[in-house]
């Protein structure tokens, strides 16, 4: 247990490895390192990292977990300006990223999360262009930008816009933003079939 948002979560508590079926993992907390069982949860389908704060890029050890379909980090990472995706990630369908008050780039190469069906980016205001690879998601049906800059808004708004062609195949493109009342949002996306 936590007392306060610098504590670090105590992982060496826990025995060398986790239960050897776990298929959900919810990490809420600061981290010191990547729990260095990480690489056998072999079984594990959801994994929620908040407030882990790692200075150490968490992805090489997520993409080698073979049955991860849900993956939601918020605020995991404040090690540096680019996160990765090289390999791995076969059966992920769900992704949220959110909060990296650090990152700027982020960059999906061929080959990885080619099931990937809901992609949600939020609170990014170092992001001003799409990911690099999002092209390469031939499955995705919803992509959700939420209080991003307007300079990423606008990469992908309308048939002329500069990154068009990498989004053109996904059905649901949605921006949120705040206005003084309420959060509000917008379609993006050429979709009517909401």
């Amino acid at each position: 247990m936590m007392i306060d948002e610098d504590e670090y979560l105590r992982m060496d508590a826990l025995s060398s490895a986790p239960p050897r079926y776990l298929n959900v993992l919810i990490l809420v907390g600061k981290l010191e390192k990547v729990p260095c069982w990480f690489h056998s949860l072999q079984n594990l389908s959801t994994l929620l990292m908040r407030w882990s704060r790692l200075t150490e890029d968490p992805i090489p050890y997520i993409q080698a977990l073979p049955n991860l379909g849900r993956l939601h980090l918020c605020n995991a990472y404040e090690g540096g300006g680019q996160l990765r995706f090289s390999e791995g990630f076969h059966k992920l369908r769900i992704l949220r990223l959110w909060n990296f008050p650090q990152l700027n780039e982020i960059i999906i190469e061929r080959g990885v999360m080619t099931g990937l069906q809901d992609f949600h980016i939020r609170t990014y205001m170092q992001l001003k262009i799409l990911p690099h690879g999002i092209e390469y998601l031939e499955d995705l049906q919803e992509l959700r930008l939420t209080f991003v800059t307007n300079k990423l808004k606008e990469c992908i708004r309308g048939e002329r816009s500069k990154d068009h062609q990498k989004v053109w195949h996904i059905p649901r493109i949605y921006r949120y933003w705040q206005s003084p009342t309420e959060v509000k949002y917008e379609l993006l996306s050429h979709s009517t079939d909401c």
